[in-house]
């Protein structure tokens, strides 16, 4: 099934897709058995927002081949990104910083569906939800420091997530690109990622508890081309087989 959040009659839903009508929902898919209310038609009036909404972002990086230079971890590299103006499909990143490079990166994400700690292989995949695609918007840190640290990763609108959850989706091969201005630039298979799914989870609730609703992004595959940034009213459209498109768009803050 998919599953979206989405404005209506000024209020947030969530909804189930049903060809071109939406299932408005009473909550969440995630937390409880829900019931149904009415159907919509899903047409250009329908706003859609994020798909979720996350009490934690975790990011993954350095997860295929190649994007590590041929460094060898022997746990994940893992970051938090802030819950706060989450973008969806069609929305805006608004960049906090003026004169600093900032980029986005096309990623799986993984959607938690019940509360999650110390799981095993056997039992890890029960506990997600679905997937969605992410984008990993990240800017250069000052001084040269890490572009994993908060300030390159977790400002406002620096994460993007959509256009739906799917749950009867299985990441195998499939394709994953990113596409800035329709230029490709990144672009990898599914199965290429270091670490998959059983994997993280089982690492992450090692240490960490995980709730429903919660979003780990799966990491971005390399890149085919020279990094580009991110200027003024650009496009950035994050792709994967089977579960659509996500696209966003650019702006520069306003000073004073």
């Amino acid at each position: 099934m998919k599953y979206i959040r989405f404005l209506h009659n000024q209020k947030i839903c969530y909804g189930r897709l049903e060809d071109d009508e939406i299932v408005i929902i009473d909550k969440a898919p995630w937390l409880a058995t829900y019931s149904d209310l009415h159907k919509i038609k899903y047409d250009h009036t329908v706003q859609i927002l994020n798909p979720c909404s996350p009490n934690k972002i975790i990011g993954v990086a350095l997860n295929y081949p190649g994007v590590a230079k041929g460094e060898e971890n022997s746990e994940p590299l893992v970051f938090l990104k802030s819950t706060s103006k989450i973008v969806g499909h069609n929305g805006t990143v608004l960049n906090p910083y003026s004169k600093t490079n900032v980029w986005g990166e096309c990623e799986l994400a993984i959607v938690i569906g019940a509360e999650s700690s110390q799981l095993t292989p056997d039992n890890a995949s029960d506990h997600i939800f679905g997937y969605t695609i992410g984008n990993d918007i990240t800017a250069e840190n000052l001084d040269g420091r890490d572009h994993h640290l908060a300030k390159s990763k977790a400002a406002d609108s620096f994460c993007a997530l959509g256009p739906y959850i799917d749950t009867d989706f299985e990441p195998k091969e499939q394709q994953i690109k990113g596409f800035h201005n329709s230029i490709l630039l990144r672009e990898g298979r599914l199965s290429d990622r270091l670490w998959l799914e059983k994997e993280l989870l089982v690492w992450l609730t090692s240490w960490m508890t995980l709730e429903p609703g919660d979003v780990i992004l799966t990491g971005a595959p390399n890149r085919v081309r020279s990094r580009i940034y991110l200027e003024e009213n650009d496009i950035f459209v994050s792709s994967i087989d089977g579960l659509g498109e996500l696209k966003i768009s650019f702006k520069n803050r306003n000073e004073g």
